[in-house]
This record gives structure tokens, sequence and C-alpha cells, in this order.
């Protein structure tokens, strides 16, 4: 088993760790676009800021839905495994099974949150 797997505790805080991150780099970019202002160059008619902050949630979401899709893959397989399980082994699985759900769920919030982290970059204007 890996530090990451579903059914640890690092891996259970991996999606929030995503949103951390992608948190601080959202408020990081936009303060020091502000400073600097590369925040009025456009590429596309876009915004070089929105760019760089649409591309790094699009890799902050794309991280979230692999750790949770991963999370949703592990408690169906040990899902199926615990009917073939004795009690002594059935304790463990559970267990498991509930640390793969819990994961799956916390990436679930981590996505809304990504997105409600991402939302103000459309509806606020810019370095005022």
């Amino acid at each position: 088993m890996t530090r990451l797997a579903p059914s640890r505790l690092a891996g259970m805080a991996a999606p929030m760790v995503v949103w951390a991150v992608h948190f601080v780099l959202v408020y990081s970019l936009t303060g020091l676009a502000c400073a600097d202002a590369w925040k009025a160059t456009e590429w596309l008619g876009v915004r070089r800021l929105i760019w760089a902050l649409l591309l790094w949630s699009a890799v902050a979401l794309a991280l979230i839905a692999w750790l949770g899709q991963r999370a949703r893959r592990m408690q169906h397989r040990i899902a199926r495994d615990i009917e073939a399980a004795d009690d002594a082994r059935r304790r463990e699985l559970e267990r498991q099974c509930f640390a793969a759900r819990m994961t799956s769920l916390l990436a679930l919030l981590a996505a809304v949150a990504v997105a409600f982290t991402a939302v103000p970059m459309f509806v606020l204007p810019d370095c005022t």
C-alpha cells in the first residue's frame, strides 16, 4: 500500500491539500499581477492573469478528480472483498472502505472549494 492510498490519513487529506495549494497560488498570482501590472496584458482577448488562473484551476480540478476516482475504485474493490472476508479481516476492510469513502467525499468538497475560489476571477474587478 502506498503512502497516499485513499485509506491512509495522508491519502484522505490529499484532495484538501490540493485545494489549499490552489487557494494560495490563486491569491498569490493575483497579488503579484497587481503589483507588477502584468494583469493588463492580453492573449486572445483575455487577460494573461485569467489564463494563468484558469490553467491552474483546471490542473487542480483534474488532480482532485483523479484522487476522488481512485478512492471510489478502492471503495468498490474493498466492498467486494468484505463479502468474502472472515471476521478478523472484515474489521480492517470496513475501516479501509470507510476511509476510501471519506476520501471521495473530501475530493468532492475540495472540487467545490476550488470552484468557489476560482469564481471571483470572473466577477470581481482587477486590482482596485
